[in-house]
């Protein structure tokens, strides 16, 4: 029986050169593979669509702050914990979730310059923050907390009331959405659509009128509750995307 050594001797032949022969072995046994083609879709049109509502503010948040000066920064900042200290032993036993939540905000510490540009002092700040549905009970409490003056007042929504009002209002702006899309494709000529991509997105925009920044003042020894009114908040939904006419 005869035997083919022609590949044998060529294989031998590219060794002994240093040839890729690994490479081109492999080549020469695998079938040529012709490119795919990839379909790209055309006709895609971008759109966006988006639904609003005014939804009643039922959260208030209230910051107080207290400010003291010293000479010494480890003075201002002993004084601070302390005002801290004396307010949270007053809240703290009356929070609840849901109800009202008690914390701390910023605190800080930083120099006092004279006219010299030296500095003669220090200054300190710290804040205390008491949110909940109930105005009366937080503005009551906050009359009780010595050494600590309001300092903002903001009302917005609470989350299970933006969470109803964004449920709400999504569905009218996918509405909205889905019929401008068709509007469209029986504009442009076509028989139908095929959504591409989407994106949802919602904001709160609160009422500026009814979120009062107050100036930090002294209090009389029995103040009387502050007076404060909710207002509404903007619930926006915005609805964008592109589609593929067919």
């Amino acid at each position: 029986m005869t035997t083919n050594t022609a590949p044998v001797m060529a294989l031998a032949w590219m060794m002994a050169l240093g040839l890729p022969w690994s490479s081109a072995l492999a080549q020469s046994q695998l079938p040529s593979l012709s490119p795919v083609a990839h379909t790209v879709p055309h006709q895609v049109l971008h759109l966006s669509a988006s639904a609003q509502s005014e939804v009643a503010q039922d959260w208030l948040v209230m910051t107080l702050a207290v400010q003291k000066e010293g000479l010494q920064a480890t003075t201002v900042q002993k004084q601070l914990n302390a005002s801290l200290s004396a307010a949270l032993a007053v809240a703290s036993p009356l929070a609840k979730p849901g109800a009202l939540h008690v914390s701390t905000g910023d605190m800080n510490v930083s120099p006092r310059y004279g006219r010299d540009g030296k500095v003669n002092g220090w200054t300190g700040s710290a804040q205390l923050v008491l949110q909940g549905p109930d105005a009366v009970q937080i503005a009551s409490l906050a009359t009780r907390l010595q050494d600590l003056v309001v300092a903002q007042i903001d009302w917005q929504l609470s989350p299970e009331q933006k969470s109803t009002a964004e449920s709400r209002i999504q569905a009218e702006a996918v509405a909205r959405f889905q019929s401008k899309a068709q509007a469209l494709t029986q504009q442009f000529g076509f028989a139908g659509y095929t959504l591409r991509e989407v994106r949802v997105n919602a904001q709160e925009a609160g009422d500026a009128g009814n979120l009062p920044r107050l100036a930090m003042a002294s209090m009389d020894a029995a103040p009387a509750p502050l007076p404060t009114l909710a207002g509404k908040s903007r619930v926006v939904v915005n609805v964008s995307g592109s589609i593929v006419l067919r």
